[in-house]
């Protein structure tokens, strides 16, 4: 029988030829060697793949496997696809996976008897400047029996006890695929977030392992994760009102934690408040009005029923309230346009 690797380490790549080395080098260099590179080509139009080949040409290790653009989401369930490994990892080309990072993942499988879901922490890199996101260690309130599973995550949501990004995870095979959870392909941002939150919800078992997995460098020139479009932004309100209207009705939750739901749905409301006066102007006329349908559609009259507050844009909320998003964010552009004769 074939041997199997004990990592599958999924790579999408799409157009980032000048990180690719990179990227690679920081697998290739792990102390713990027992692993298979699943390097998804997306169909890019760069150096990239090439950059791949060399390094596959290189080292038996690495797998390239081709498919039809179809963004980072699909790229992602072809590596699940593909995996042979007992435990799989997602990187993506523009990041690094930090030093001794598979050794420590393996240490903390193997001490934690092979949960379903191991949990790190990370490093976000910004113009240079490294900032330690950990893991949180959760006491023994987040494990008492009356808890659902369900409860059980969204506690450790509320409390930001672990990031949202897939690769702050090595997530065993067997229960990725008996789960049925994949990566939404109708999702162009946010898809994290979705599938992260679908994997804690059905995990039996899960561990906190106190070290970083991955580099991730913020706000890189055509970063896969920041490249931002009308598709991106739409995303982002349909995944959070899928969640905050349909999922959590599927969800088995206490009156408590029914009320925790509902107060961070009211946080984000705000915060969509807040960021109407930010909303991509310089996108064509047709985008905008497209988002701000969407927004209106999914979030208004939840929107007016928020109590005013102190934050920056209060002055806004009694516009909406009576004459609609739309309306008010056309005013604000034309004042802004106005403030720019001056």
């Amino acid at each position: 029988m074939e041997n199997k690797p004990f990592f599958s380490i999924g790579v999408p790549i799409y157009n980032t030829e000048k990180y690719m080395a990179r990227c690679l080098d920081s697998i290739l260099g792990q102390s713990f060697g027992d692993f298979e590179v699943i390097c998804v080509d997306d169909g890019g139009s760069d150096n990239s793949i090439p950059i791949v080949k060399e390094y596959a040409a290189k080292d038996s290790r690495i797998k390239i496997v081709s498919k039809e653009n179809g963004g980072l989401p699909a790229a992602r369930n072809t590596a699940i696809y593909c995996a042979q490994g007992r435990y799989i990892y997602f990187i993506d080309s523009d990041d690094t996976i930090c030093d001794g990072a598979l050794q420590n993942a393996y240490d903390g499988i193997v001490a934690n008897n092979y949960p379903d879901l191991l949990h790190t922490g990370f490093i976000r890199v910004l113009n240079g400047k490294e900032t330690l996101v950990p893991v949180g260690q959760p006491d023994e309130s987040y494990f008492e029996p009356q808890l659902t599973k369900d409860e059980r995550w969204i506690k450790m949501w509320n409390d930001n006890l672990t990031p949202n990004q897939v690769m702050t995870k090595f997530i065993k095979m067997d229960f990725l695929r008996t789960s049925g959870v994949c990566f939404s392909t109708r999702l162009f941002a946010q898809e994290d977030s979705d599938f992260t939150f679908n994997i804690c919800r059905k995990a039996e078992t899960m561990a906190f392992s106190d070290f970083y997995a991955f580099r991730y460098f913020k706000n890189q020139e055509n970063s896969m994760s920041t490249v931002w479009s009308y598709k991106s932004v739409a995303s982002v309100f349909t995944r959070w009102h899928n969640f905050y209207y349909c999922d959590v009705n599927f969800y088995k939750l206490s009156d408590k934690y029914k009320a925790i739901v509902a107060e961070n749905k009211k946080d984000f409301l705000r915060q969509i408040r807040k960021g109407i006066a930010s909303m991509p102007f310089g996108r064509s006329d047709e985008e905008i009005e497209k988002l701000l349908c969407l927004l209106e559609t999914y979030f208004e009259k939840d929107i007016r029923k928020l109590p005013v507050t102190n934050d920056p844009y209060r002055f806004m909320f009694p516009l909406y309230k009576i004459i609609g998003i739309r309306k008010t964010v056309k005013l604000l552009c034309f004042a802004l346009k106005l403030g720019g004769r001056r």
